[in-house]
């Protein structure tokens, strides 16, 4: 055999295989009507020219439009499944999508696929492909079944409607293909709705909350509670309840109800229950429902002067830079039973020959071990030389005979700092009180 006879086989063997496979074929004529023929009387079995496996190329009437893709099957006794996969593309020239996918995108629709069309009839499948200059439709998975002609017919009609065929006024609906299993008509005015398992491949469901029944709900997990399970609610707090029975359904089902919004507050040991909501960080520090006795991080000191001079340190609290725990503080309580003028400072090391304070946790039971506050957090007076301050004052007070004044230092914190010298704040009284006394409580948490 020689190599010209070798080389027409070759060719006519190329040729007529590439005429069986799946193949582009451009619908002439699709751009001047919403009504488009894509196939006629092709075969259910193979693939190329004259079945239904391939990729039908048209370009619609209207930017504006999508449209809906009907597959007749002509055979009169048995069913056929087949996929369908739909792209567009924005380029008015582009005419091949077999060798250039990567210029086209695909565009969802609202059924999962395979899809079946039963014997003599219709299936419409419905694509918003807006803004596009081409579209193709590829159909796959169809094979050839008994029964005369095994035949089927492809339309395409063009446009804007959300579905083919009618809807509901004012319906909406949008995709949700995703292993579809929406039923019971699909006739939600709204549809809104998730998946079963998020982050995961699952079914399409109604959007509900809660984890039993349908639509909108409130569930807390055994039966009406208002609020979500997993809160505490012991026996000695009533949760505020709602249920109805519902005979068709059975007890378990609930019905309607208007929904209570319930501000809602830890109430220590006994946990949780309604009408308040915590907004001081000492009760929160103190909380039994979360902390041990031996944990709570609320801690209270206080400084006392008799007759001081003038520069006298009557409280110095300072947070070192090996410390671990970062203060915030809360309040501030300045007393003096003579004319006073005490400054507020902001301080950046310890000062010399001082006294030392304790720092009290705000546990006042002796039930057990309380929280001690970090051993890098500290407090002190009367200090020969007060600690340096800089920067800025932070208050000057100043109270009469008598007067007790109490600080609000909310949102002032004292964060560690390995790098530097640690830092704290100070009160000092400015003028001497020669016939009396000045005081300070601070009440902080170590965070």
């Amino acid at each position: 055999m020689t190599n010209r006879l070798l080389a027409v086989i070759l060719f006519l063997f190329v040729a007529l295989a590439a005429s069986y496979a799946q193949q582009d074929i451009f619908v002439a004529g699709a751009g001047s009507s919403p009504y488009t023929t894509i196939a006629t009387n092709a075969n259910w079995s193979g693939t190329g020219p004259g079945t239904v496996s391939n990729n039908f190329i048209f370009q619609p009437v209207d930017p504006n439009e999508g449209f809906c893709l009907f597959v007749t099957n002509n055979n009169p006794t048995n069913a056929h499944n087949f996929s369908v996969s739909v792209s567009q593309t924005g380029d008015p020239s582009l005419r091949q999508f077999t060798g250039k996918t990567g210029q086209w995108f695909s565009v969802p629709t609202n059924l999962a696929f395979p899809v079946s069309v039963a014997a003599n009839s219709t299936s419409g499948i419905n694509y918003k492909t807006t803004a596009s200059a081409g579209i193709v439709v590829t159909i796959t998975g169809n094979s050839g079944a008994a029964g005369s002609p095994d035949t089927a017919n492809i339309f395409a009609v063009q446009t804007t409607a959300s579905a083919c065929g009618s809807l509901p006024t004012n319906a909406v609906q949008g995709p949700f293909q995703q292993n579809s299993n929406v039923t019971n008509a699909q006739n939600f005015p709204v549809l809104v709705g998730g998946l079963q398992a998020p982050g995961v491949t699952s079914f399409a469901e109604t959007a509900h909350i809660g984890t039993t029944g349908n639509g909108w709900l409130i569930d807390g997990g055994v039966c009406c509670q208002s609020w979500a399970s997993g809160f505490v609610t012991p026996g000695n707090f009533a949760s505020a309840t709602f249920s109805k029975t519902m005979a068709a359904f059975g007890t378990q089902q609930q019905g309607e109800a208007v929904i209570d919004v319930l501000p809602m507050g830890s109430m220590g040991a006994k946990g949780w229950t309604v009408g308040f909501t915590r907004t001081n960080l000492l009760e929160a520090a103190t909380d039994q429902n979360y902390l041990t006795q031996s944990g709570l991080l609320a801690f209270t000191v206080v400084g006392r002067f008799v007759n001081p001079p003038a520069g006298t340190t009557i409280l110095h609290h300072f947070n070192k830079s090996s410390s671990s725990a970062n203060p915030a503080y809360k309040t501030a309580t300045i007393s003096c039973s003579a004319a006073c003028e005490v400054f507020v400072n902001k301080t950046t090391a310890q000062g010399n020959t001082c006294t030392a304070l304790t720092i009290q946790n705000m546990q006042l039971g002796n039930n057990g071990v309380v929280q001690a506050p970090n051993a890098n957090d500290i407090a002190e007076n009367n200090c020969t030389v007060a600690a340096p301050t800089v920067g800025w004052q932070i208050f000057d007070i100043q109270l009469g005979a008598g007067a007790t004044y109490q600080l609000d230092l909310s949102g002032f914190v004292n964060f560690h700092n390995a790098a530097g010298n640690g830092g704290g704040i100070d009160f000092i009284e400015n003028t001497a009180v020669a016939a009396g006394n000045v005081a300070v409580t601070v009440q902080f948490m170590e965070q």
